[in-house]
């Protein structure tokens, strides 16, 4: 029946990509279309497709994640006009390890403007490697002050 039922899907996962018309000998049309339900297939033969590889799969994914956001931040509010700013970098990244002070940058820009604050003065910016198990994190701590605008001169 498992059999039956990854055949059934198989063919209906094929059947999906519909052509309009077949090019004619000479016209350089490429068939690398065909790829994507070949290896499908030679997967389900091979036996690659087994529920544990599946969930491996899922799981690696699941952690990994590389649309997720590269940084926690949390915002505290201390006063009125002050804010701290507390960010760590994610334990599995591809990359992002410089970009700290452009993540502070954006969420005190967006923070200000929520606010009804045309301006912020970065008071403070703190970072470094925390040395957690099983993974060492990238943090940054920072405290940011909100500016109502100011007049430009001649106005």
């Amino acid at each position: 029946m498992r059999r039956f039922c990854l055949a059934i899907a198989a063919a209906s996962l094929t059947a999906c990509s519909t052509i309009d018309a077949l090019p004619g000998p000479g016209e350089g049309a490429s068939t690398q279309w065909l790829l994507i339900p070949a290896a499908g297939l030679t997967a389900m033969q091979t036996g690659m497709l087994t529920v544990p590889n599946i969930t491996a799969a899922v799981s690696v994914w699941a952690l990994y994640d590389p649309l997720a956001p590269n940084w926690d931040i949390r915002a505290a509010q201390l006063d009125e006009r002050r804010i701290r700013f507390s960010m760590k970098h994610k334990f599995l990244h591809s990359g992002g390890a410089g970009e700290a002070n452009q993540v502070l940058k954006r969420n005190a820009e967006r923070f200000a403007l929520e606010q009804g604050f045309s301006e912020y003065e970065i008071v403070s910016f703190e970072e470094g490697i925390e040395s957690t198990r099983p993974f060492a994190r990238r943090f940054a701590v920072a405290e940011v002050v909100m500016l109502r605008g100011r007049a430009l001169p001649g106005l």
